[in-house]
């Protein structure tokens, strides 16, 4: 048995509790975030130089 076969490998990930615990993520915690974050998203406007004044609600200066 050589030094990598002696390992335990590790094939996931987990988050540590702030009493050091290691918890594994779970698919079903990747899930939930993704679907909170798909219904917290707001998409930003395009970049102002390029909106026209009834994008803004400004008026155009004279």
């Amino acid at each position: 048995m050589n030094s990598h076969q002696a390992k335990t490998q590790f094939n996931g990930a987990a988050v540590i509790d702030e009493t050091g615990r290691e918890i594994p993520i779970t698919e079903a915690m990747i899930q939930e975030a993704c679907e909170n974050l798909a219904q917290s998203w707001d998409f930003p406007l395009p970049s102002a130089r390029r909106l026209n004044p009834a994008q803004t609600g400004r008026q155009e200066s004279a």
